[in-house]
């Protein structure tokens, strides 16, 4: 088997296996505070990238490991009744829309570029949210998403879009969120946070 096919094989399947602690974790607590539009949202930005870099004859496994979990969390989330709409699900629904037209306007070139942005754009709120209450434990699993993205990215034959785009886009946005969930907390929410316990 070539190195390229052997990294973008893993990056794909560790992508996928790093669903399976927050489908345990909807399985254990309900699915507090997630939303099975958000999820089916989200997965359909990322079978849209999957689908132009098939399209492309590209490095598509880790958006497709994404998809697949992405598609599993919105189902996982609809059996235990998580069903509501937030304005941030209006956004993200707006992106998948905006995506699709660039894709069926410019081609899959276009098409991955779009979804590859949408995907970052969607999780900024994400990233927010870790800037303000950091967590070490969501930065160790975003370490692991880095990884998963760096390998898909060494397993691209090329710096075309169609094999290193999304995987670099995604390296990166990776390390940002690692970056907010490992950063020292601003002193005041350390302190309230001493005081609580």
């Amino acid at each position: 088997m070539d190195y390229h096919v052997a990294l973008k094989a893993a990056g794909g399947l560790l992508a996928l296996a790093l669903f399976v602690p927050l489908l345990a974790g909807v399985w254990r607590d309900g699915g507090v505070g997630q939303s099975f539009a958000t999820w089916l949202l989200w997965a359909a930005l990322d079978t849209t990238a999957t689908i132009t870099l098939w399209q492309q004859h590209g490095n598509y496994p880790l958006v497709l490991g994404f998809a697949i979990g992405g598609i599993l969390m919105a189902l996982a989330l609809l059996y235990k009744g998580r069903f509501g709409w937030r304005r941030f699900d209006t956004g993200i629904l707006l992106l998948v829309l905006l995506c699709q037209a660039v894709w069926w306007q410019g081609g899959p070139k276009l098409g991955t570029i779009a979804a590859t942005l949408g995907v970052c754009v969607a999780g900024i709120p994400g990233f927010l949210e870790l800037w303000r209450q950091p967590n070490r434990h969501l930065g160790h699993i975003w370490a692991w998403y880095a990884l998963a993205n760096g390998l898909a990215f060494w397993g691209g034959t090329g710096m075309t879009v169609a094999e290193r785009f999304a995987p670099g886009v995604f390296v990166v946005q990776s390390l940002l969120m690692v970056a907010a969930a490992w950063r020292r907390p601003p002193e005041n929410v350390a302190c309230a946070a001493k005081q609580t316990h």
